[in-house]
């Protein structure tokens, strides 16, 4: 029901930028669809188009990306009716799948040239077609060849085909100082922003969206795409660029918003505050050394200057009221007993996080349409944990299927918002939510394979930075 739910919502998208793009491939080579086979796809799509014009040479000018393996592949594929010839503007090659692709084109007997400065660019252009496969993704003034190139191909009246977006071209906000004209651009999936703008329109030539056969079903699957998407570092950054929490919580479960807070540390955040009412504050306190634990005996001294705001954990739900009327922040994670009173933070970014339980009974939602109704009405997003989580803003939905039923013991729900609380600091909600529900879930998966079914939450927190790792360095 749910995944049903989220591929309806991606099949009214009409748009995907190249941040999501590139999270989507990561996340197809995750579940075992290969960024190679994806390439092979699309370097097929692109003869496939240029073999309409029926032409006797082709010349092919490639960046060393995978933009350029893309050209590779439709070379190959080309290469039985056309003579073909591939400039490679760069020394190297940098990506593996685009480095095999160009051997294979080699293997074919497709001539191969190196034109890593201007002087090694040809005079000028001898072809029926020229394929612009040099730089999927611009942002700011181009360097060298690529200008000169930009230039050489705009001199030829050959037909242009660009592979994905005329180089020069911002794909997500149409920019361009100087960019390729074409006369056809072959884009995968679906459309680049970019192709929105008029003024993109007498560069892109006729633009045809091809499909590279990834299923609207494995689309909408959360992975280390959506870590990557999320999860924001700055090598220059000082304490507190990469998040500053709060955490209120507290009261009957003393625990819980402790976890919420180990969590949101162990997940990245620089520094965590962690408030509870005064009367656990010492108990709270002796838990870690690692957490800036405040009590309070009224929610008007909670005047933390944070860039998230965690609230609910463990609190009776007169106190989660309270807290939300008073507090100051523009981003919040509702947890447990805050969720019932969303409406208290109207205009914040906000993730809402309750199981299925609390869905019917806080916000009398009982389906996965009803959610996604609910969350465009209001604003926000949701984040529905089970088996399966569902994360929707009304607009957009994902699925989490990571996890395991050892994590049905109690705290991993208060770990999941501390994460939430991390990741929300540097992204927006949406992004934040899905990027969560997979690291607490592949957390737990690492635990499982420690501990089996004797999983505890603490099990799950001490794994979040392995989670948060292996999503970075997954390739």
């Amino acid at each position: 029901m749910v995944v049903r739910e989220a591929v309806k919502l991606i099949s009214l998208k009409e748009t995907i930028t190249s941040a999501e793009m590139n999270a989507t491939d990561l996340n197809c080579e995750y579940y075992g669809l290969s960024r190679l086979q994806l390439m092979e796809n699309a370097g097929r799509a692109v003869a496939e188009e240029i073999k309409k014009f029926k032409p006797e040479k082709v010349v092919v000018f490639a960046g060393t990306g995978n933009n350029g393996g893309d050209a590779f592949v439709a070379s190959r594929f080309l290469s039985n009716e056309s003579e073909v010839e591939i400039y490679v503007l760069g020394k190297e090659v940098k990506t593996e799948i685009a480095k095999k692709n160009l051997e294979l084109a080699k293997l074919s007997g497709i001539e191969v040239k190196v034109a890593n400065t201007p002087d090694k660019l040809p005079e000028k252009i001898e072809a029926d077609c020229v394929v612009d496969a040099m730089l999927g993704r611009t942002k700011g003034k181009l360097r060298e060849p690529y200008s000169s190139t930009v230039e050489l191909i705009n001199s030829t009246k050959a037909t242009v085909v660009a592979i994905d977006v005329p180089t020069g071209v911002n794909p997500d906000t149409g920019e361009f100082e100087k960019a390729v004209k074409a006369n056809v651009t072959v884009t995968f999936h679906r459309l680049k922003p970019c192709f929105l703008k008029p003024e993109v329109k007498e560069y892109a030539g006729k633009v045809v969206v091809k499909s590279i056969g990834i299923p609207p079903a494995i689309e909408v699957l959360s992975g280390p795409g959506d870590v990557k998407l999320a999860f924001k570092r700055d090598e220059f950054g000082h304490k507190g660029k990469h998040g500053r929490i709060l955490v209120v919580g507290g009261g009957p479960y003393k625990g819980a918003p402790f976890l919420s807070a180990i969590s949101a540390l162990k997940a990245g955040a620089d520094l965590v505050f962690l408030a509870v009412p005064s009367e656990i504050e010492k108990i709270v306190s002796s838990y870690s050394p690692e957490i800036i634990v405040r009590g309070f005996n009224s929610p008007e001294e909670l005047n933390f200057k944070v860039d998230v705001a965690v609230v609910g954990m463990g609190m009776e739900e007169k106190l989660a009221k309270e807290v939300l009327e008073v507090l100051n922040c523009e981003k919040f994670v509702l947890d447990a007993s805050a969720i019932p009173y969303f409406e208290l933070i109207e205009g914040k970014e906000v993730i809402l996080t309750p199981h299925r339980g609390e869905a019917k009974k806080y916000l009398r939602i009982d389906s996965a349409e009803e959610l996604v109704s609910f969350a465009k009405e209001n604003g926000l997003t949701v984040l529905l944990k089970g088996k399966v989580d569902f994360i929707t803003d009304g607009i957009n939905a994902k699925v989490n299927t990571s996890g395991n039923s050892g994590m049905t013991v109690g705290g991993t729900g208060d770990v999941l918002a501390g994460i939430c609380g991390a990741m929300l600091s540097n992204s927006s909600a949406f992004k934040a939510a899905v990027a969560s529900s997979f690291l607490c879930g592949l957390a737990g998966d690492l635990s499982f394979e420690d501990k089996g079914y004797c999983l505890t939450a603490m099990d799950v927190v001490e794994k979040i930075p392995s989670a948060v790792k292996r999503c970075l360095e997954f390739s």
